[in-house]
């Protein structure tokens, strides 16, 4: 392998390097994937390609057709220097960034294990339903899932039971409605704590009939603790919000979380579910 030319380097545009299908390219480190992106969204022949990141022409035509595949970091290192690829974008290859920063929450934003924010929840719930469509295991925490899965026009509903697919194994977490936290959540939202209760127990009603059908592996857990999180882990991605924020419930931002090293924030969402399960009695 030759030295990269830095004049050759290939400049894609910011935005496209926040396309699903790239940044998914880069946590498997689909090198092929990531050429063939340079190409498309770069305007780079492979010849451009194989001067901006040092690499022999034949090398590059071999790996853009999938005919090699690249194991050694640093030919992905030189794959990032010759593509200008931005630090968000390294880091979910696996790379150091380029440039050092100071702790804060617009870095928290940048981090890897944070693969996407969405200002509110019906924002994020395009991507939500898209990645259900395709799960097979699904594990939640929430109050009661009337907008979760208990309704007919519910969030998950209709993708992980549309006809023709195989059924998921769902766990889901809802409160207690003999928790003492009732009361609390019932003030949040503006209910009686009799009604909310009832409203609970009408969930496991809808959650129970659900079940009857056989379109989902359901099984359903009381939690007595003051639910925070609101989780929705669709195999190995994540979706967080808070539960109960000041004003308007939707206004809580939804975090995607990526199991891209370290990945302990998913890592510690994960022990959370486990240990929540471990405490919570099944009803269905």
């Amino acid at each position: 392998m030759s030295e990269p030319v830095s004049g050759d380097a290939v400049e894609i545009p910011a935005w496209a390097w926040e396309r699903e299908e790239i940044r998914e390219a880069l946590r498997t480190r689909d090198a092929g994937a990531i050429l063939r992106f340079a190409q498309q969204y770069g305007g780079a022949s492979q010849s451009r390609i194989a001067a901006a990141t040092g690499l022999l022409q034949g090398r590059v035509n071999e790996i853009v057709r999938g005919r090699r595949s690249v194991v050694r970091f640093d030919v992905f290192e030189r794959i990032a220097q010759g593509l200008l690829m931005p630090d968000h974008a390294r880091l979910l290859m696996g790379l150091a960034p380029r440039r050092l920063r100071s702790y804060g929450v617009r870095d928290l934003m940048d981090h890897p294990q944070v693969a996407a924010v969405a200002l509110t929840k019906p924002e994020a719930a395009a991507e939500i339903r898209e990645v259900a469509a395709g799960a097979d295991a699904v594990d939640v925490v929430g109050v009661r899932a009337l907008g979760l899965l208990a309704l007919g026009d519910s969030l998950l509903r209709g993708p992980l039971t549309r006809r023709g697919r195989p059924p998921a194994r769902m766990r889901l977490l809802l409160l207690h409605p003999e928790s003492p936290a009732v009361a609390r959540i019932a003030e949040e939202v503006g209910e009686t704590p009799r009604f909310f209760a009832s409203s609970l127990r009408f969930a496991e009603d809808m959650l129970g009939a659900l079940a009857e059908e056989g379109t989902i592996h359901l099984e359903v857990y009381r939690y007595r603790t003051t639910p925070v999180w609101r989780l929705v882990r669709l195999d190995g991605a994540a979706f967080v919000s808070v539960i109960g924020p000041p004003a308007d419930p939707r206004g809580s931002l939804v975090y995607r979380l990526s199991a891209t090293p370290p990945g302990s924030v998913l890592y510690g969402f994960d022990r959370w579910f486990e240990a929540m399960l471990g405490e919570a009695e099944r009803v269905i």
